[in-house]
């Protein structure tokens, strides 16, 4: 009995020793939490970094070069670098109040960034890494039948209408009612109404969208803070029984009078089935709207009186809106397809910039 008491004893000591031997000097697990850096070569200066060990209960400080861009308990970073340059990123990993393990990498940026070249910096941006949707920025409309348009769907706050998956926000149409009258769709639009107004700026959605006859996603901005005149911008509309083309619409209040109308389209092969980023930069001076990059210019608008709200609503703050409607009178103008249910629109980011 004694020795067995004394082997066990002997044990313990044994697997503490082993413990306390494993432990480095920070109070940490000698282990090494590795990150992955994630490039896209249309956006070099934006950059995802990701642990390789998710913990709940674990805390991760992303620090670059020391200063103050710091991310807390997310095992995903992102980061924005608009200067051309090499940086030291650090992964602080920390479990139970202690750090746990630290790991530095470099990255290298080539070029200084197209916005940082045109003065304008990073104000806002959703790249959708978390596990649901952020509410600090977003709103979900609900309701059947108040949209205008007399469109079909309802739109919900189910997670079955919208989602996080693979780091994109999936917005959903589906069908749960028999089909072809008001009610029987389900959908979602979510707002910045509210959270993040914008007033003026550089905004760039990189969406891909669903198609079928009756299905209409859009991209737009909205706000009565102009009120009573009327202020919209719609970067991108889609309507799927006009396959492969968008639109853009600028609205006030003398273009719905019908004095001048504010309008473009452009043909886009395979919008279906690729990733396009919609972009609309909005100064002073002008709104122009444009596809994958600034210089692609699809819609223009200059007026060279500014004076009147009725012409120029746009000194105001508006929010912006993503959304699939389902029918409606330009959506639903040949009818809905049943059949192309459940679609979905794909959301890799939401990014906005402001002048410095």
């Amino acid at each position: 009995m004694r020795k067995n008491i004394l082997f066990l004893l002997l044990s313990c000591i044994a697997t503490f020793c082993s413990y306390s031997c494993s432990k480095s000097d920070n109070g940490g697990d000698s282990r090494k939490i590795d990150f992955a850096i994630y490039r896209d070569a249309t956006t070099p200066n934006f950059v995802r970094f990701e642990a390789s060990e998710i913990n709940p209960d674990a805390l991760y400080d992303w620090i670059i070069q020391d200063d103050s861009k710091q991310k807390t308990n997310s095992p995903e970073f992102f980061c924005y670098f608009e200067k051309k340059g090499t940086y030291t990123v650090a992964l602080h990993y920390l479990l139970n109040g202690k750090t746990q393990a630290i790991t530095t990498q470099t990255v290298t940026i080539s070029d200084d960034s197209y916005y940082f070249l045109q003065n304008e910096g990073l104000w806002w941006n959703d790249e959708f890494g978390n596990s649901g949707l952020n509410y600090q920025y977003w709103n979900f409309d609900q309701g059947t039948g108040v949209w205008g348009n007399n469109e079909w769907q309802t739109y919900t706050n189910k997670s079955e209408n919208a989602f996080i998956r693979d780091g994109k926000l999936v917005l959903k149409a589906i069908k749960p009612g028999v089909g072809q009258k008001v009610g029987d769709y389900t959908s979602a639009r979510v707002t910045t109404k509210g959270k993040k107004e914008i007033s003026r700026g550089r905004v760039e959605v990189r969406a891909k969208l669903p198609g079928g006859v009756g299905i209409w996603p859009a991209i737009w901005l909205f706000g009565t803070k102009a009120s009573p005149y009327y202020s919209e911008l719609d970067i991108m509309e889609y309507v799927g029984c006009d396959k492969d083309i968008i639109y853009g619409a600028i609205h006030t209040t003398q273009s719905l009078e019908g004095a001048q109308k504010i309008s473009a389209s452009k043909t886009v092969k395979g919008v279906e089935e690729n990733f396009h980023v919609y972009g609309m930069n909005w100064t002073g001076e002008k709104i122009e709207f444009y596809l994958d990059t600034p210089d692609n210019i699809y819609l223009h608008y200059q007026p060279e009186d500014k004076s009147s709200p009725r012409v120029w609503p746009f000194d105001k703050e508006l929010y912006l809106i993503l959304n699939i409607a389902v029918g409606g009178d330009w959506g639903g103008m040949r009818g809905v397809d049943d059949s192309i249910f459940p679609c979905e629109m794909e959301i890799d980011y939401v990014r906005v910039f402001r002048k410095k």
